[in-house]
């Protein structure tokens, strides 16, 4: 007997990584541990992380290196809006193009919670 579980959309966009230069992006979202007690957009909570793969280091028996993903940033929001106010203001820590911070901008509208169906079913 298999067991399915439906209580996530498979279309439901959670992580979006977004790379530039020597930094990674990950913006997530998850739902609420008592998700239950929330309703509407409020049962996600939504996580920032930047990591700097520009430190290596060498191997001591042989000549290859290895990239180290170092978190230099991590941050927690409680709504999707307190997320994108400050987004723009962080992203230009490390992102000197204005296109750039721009894309990644878009990209995380992916986990704006209006994308997902109004009718209450998760």
């Amino acid at each position: 007997m298999h067991h399915i579980n439906h209580s996530r959309k498979t279309r439901e966009n959670e992580i979006v990584e977004y790379r530039h230069e020597n930094f990674l992006f990950m913006i997530t979202r998850f739902k609420r541990i008592n998700w239950k007690e929330y309703k509407g957009f409020a049962q996600y909570q939504y996580f920032f992380y930047a990591f700097d793969k520009s430190l290596e280091i060498a191997g001591q028996q042989c000549s290859n290196t290895d990239v180290l993903n170092t978190i230099v940033r991590e941050n927690m929001y409680p709504t999707f809006e307190n997320l994108v106010q400050n987004l723009d203001a962080i992203l230009s820590e490390y992102i000197l193009v204005d296109d750039a911070i721009f894309d990644c901008l878009k990209q995380v509208e992916k986990l704006n919670p209006i994308y997902l169906d109004n009718d209450g079913k998760e």
